[in-house]
């Protein structure tokens, strides 16, 4: 049996291959390149927690920097311990297909919602917002009922889904969602965003109308 199962394919290949040289070569290049990757997303995800959801959404923008960063610490460790906990539930899984789903879950929720925002002009945020829920609830949730999870991790006979990957599904489904949640949304904020959405892509495009920095 492979030692380490599929994901150390490469790591012995590279033994086999290059010996002992190329294998500590190998070794160091994916040691840096994990750290860096961790040390990126753990930043990426503790600014989004403590700037965009606690900030902006739970304090309303009441809230002192000292506030922020604690907020922001706690969250790295929180992350942390949530990313070491789902490391060892999938310990044996093919990280590469892993990280395929990860991408599967993250396009069904933010890939309709930045194309239809950006190209077409009755996208409301009321419709982007229920739009990109329903394909990250549905993309999630296909996945914990496919084989990946409902069998490799829970234990169970078979799976409730007929395949694991779920974008086939869950991406259309977002951009129905969106095109449906925006067409019926008949509110006087969805016809100021209407109104405003050339004004928006000849600014986001050209840089045309800025008139100085502001703090976010």
């Amino acid at each position: 049996d492979l030692i380490g199962g599929t994901n150390m394919v490469a790591v012995h290949l590279a033994n086999a291959v290059g010996g002992e040289l190329l294998l500590g070569f190998l070794a160091a290049v994916t040691f840096a390149t994990i750290v860096a990757v961790v040390a990126g997303l753990s930043l990426a995800g503790a600014a989004a927690i403590s700037h965009d959801l606690y900030d902006n959404v739970i304090a309303k923008g009441k809230v002192t920097e000292e506030q922020k960063m604690r907020i922001s610490r706690l969250s790295t460790v929180a992350l942390g311990v949530l990313a070491i906990f789902l490391g060892i539930v999938f310990e044996n899984q093919n990280v590469a297909f892993m990280v395929g789903l990860a991408f599967a879950i993250a396009a069904s929720s933010n890939f309709p919602v930045l194309v239809l925002s950006i190209s077409w002009r009755g996208c409301t945020t009321r419709g982007a917002t229920i739009g990109g829920f329903i394909g990250l609830l549905t993309a999630t949730a296909w996945v914990v009922l496919s084989s990946t999870v409902w069998v490799d991790v829970f234990g169970f006979a078979e799976p409730i889904t007929p395949f694991p990957n779920p974008g086939i599904l869950s991406i259309p489904l977002a951009f129905i969602s969106i095109w449906f949640f925006s067409i019926t949304d008949k509110s006087a904020d969805a016809e100021k965003e209407k109104a405003a959405f050339d004004a928006l892509s000849v600014r986001s495009q050209t840089g045309l109308g800025i008139s100085q920095a502001e703090a976010h």
